[in-house]
């Protein structure tokens, strides 16, 4: 039996050898593994920090369905009345002045601009408002009071603000602290027993900043309002049930709400994703759909273009 199936599979192998493949067959196959790629690329989700599509513990899909926020691919597609609107940011990338003047101009009119950083760029937002408080950089350790370990510290201090409102303890993820906060403008300290690890040892040094260390602060800035929040991942789906995390982002995300995904560094699957929606939007025009039907047409009228050659010739 087994010599005959391998007779059967020299046969095959002879025929291949001997006779040549279509040019037609070819786009085909080559066209239908492109498919294949691009449908896989399409529906595989996100594994990017904070992104909106991310169904995983480091992603934000959770927060995005749960609140009821839009991701915003440009600030661009801000609506033209930023009140009782709020604007999440996430600035791990570098703003442009065309950027830091749409967010001026957003908060200037009434709008609510949240800034979630911890080692990114957003002392780059704060400098361009004009206001002197940053984020320090150094990540906030609490040795004492935390969740599981020194790197996940609990917040159990807060002033009486809207933000605060329900919320009795907060836990952060390798958060870090701000710097020239004034004090009327804190919103949420850490522990006495915290403090902010600049040389990353791991432990207190000589000339460290000691807790307690301010990690969320409120700024009223014309008509509109600045929240200052030292660690971004708040909102990802693995942090969003600790403590009353999920209480203060309902708080702060009131109206209508919206998370900048601009800002967020992009992965070869997420830059492909953007080249497929690009695609699919180019499609839908009616240039697009002609160009698709003549591609279709020419694929498939080509073997026989390709066998009236031959027989000419």
């Amino acid at each position: 039996m087994a010599d005959d199936i391998a007779a059967v599979l020299r046969g095959n192998r002879g025929n291949m050898a001997g006779k040549p493949i279509a040019p037609g067959r070819i786009g085909l196959m080559i066209g239908l593994v492109l498919l294949m790629l691009a449908v896989l690329v399409w529906f595989y989700p996100s594994v990017s920090d904070f992104k909106a599509e991310n169904p995983s513990w480091n992603g934000a899909r959770d927060f995005i369905d749960d609140f009821q926020v839009s991701p915003l691919d440009s600030f661009d597609a801000l609506p033209g009345t930023s009140e009782e609107t709020s604007l999440i940011i996430v600035p791990y990338v570098t703003f442009s002045s065309a950027d830091l003047d749409r967010l001026e101009g957003y908060v200037g009119s009434g709008g609510r601009l949240v800034v979630l950083d911890d080692y990114g760029f957003g002392n780059q937002i704060l400098e361009h408002l004009g206001l002197e408080v940053r984020f320090s950089g150094s990540q906030l350790l609490d040795p004492l009071f935390n969740h599981k370990n020194k790197n996940l510290p609990r917040m159990l201090n807060f002033a009486a603000v809207p933000a605060t409102r329900g919320v009795e303890s907060l836990v952060l993820n390798h958060a870090t602290s701000l710097e020239n906060a004034p004090v009327d403008r804190v919103v949420a300290w850490s522990s006495y027993f915290s403090f902010s690890d600049e040389d990353q040892d791991g432990e207190w040094g000589e000339g460290e900043a000691r807790g307690p260390l301010p990690v969320i602060a409120r700024f009223e800035l014309s008509d509109g309002e600045l929240l200052l929040v030292a660690d971004p991942s708040i909102l990802i789906s693995g942090m969003l049930d600790m403590d009353d995390n999920r209480q203060f982002l309902q708080n702060i995300v009131e109206g209508q709400a919206f998370l900048d995904q601009s800002h967020l560094p992009d992965v070869p699957l997420d830059e492909a994703k953007a080249a497929l929606r690009l695609t699919r939007g180019a499609l839908a025009t009616v240039w697009g759909m002609v160009g698709l039907i003549l591609l279709v047409l020419a694929l498939a009228l080509r073997p026989i273009w390709y066998n009236r050659g031959g027989q000419d010739g």
